[in-house]
């Protein structure tokens, strides 16, 4: 009976320790999404707009290649980007395409739609 338990116990453990070395999968495509807003407030000036705008554009085409769903945030911050630069137009497309990817978004994505409205005027 002690070695029966003995064994259940092993082998409960190594399932346990096997099952905290597996890979972790994303479900989002991050790209380099985290380190832009990391240096942004952090050594401001590391990245200007127009790179900004270059490297979310390169981080969602990369996702739409692996198949994998962009991360939140993206698209919003894209659309910040093209505001600064004075896009409105693609901002907006920006904002709209997060809004539609994450409708919990809605009513902020909504306040910096009629910001930038506001400034248009």
């Amino acid at each position: 009976m002690l070695l029966r338990n003995s064994l259940i116990a092993v082998g409960l453990l190594s399932l346990m320790t096997l099952t905290g070395c597996a890979g972790k999968k994303e479900i989002f495509y991050w790209g380099d999404y985290e380190n832009l807003i990391y240096g942004m407030y952090i050594e401001p000036g590391t990245a200007d707009s127009t790179t900004q705008i270059s490297k979310l554009s390169a981080d969602i085409q990369q996702a739409e290649a692996k198949d994998m769903p962009i991360a939140p945030g993206i698209n919003a911050h894209l659309g910040y980007m093209y505001a600064l630069e004075g896009d409105i137009g693609q901002a907006k497309a920006a904002f709209l395409t997060e809004k539609t990817l994450f409708p919990e978004s809605a009513s902020f994505i909504d306040g910096m739609m009629s910001r930038i409205d506001g400034v248009k005027k």
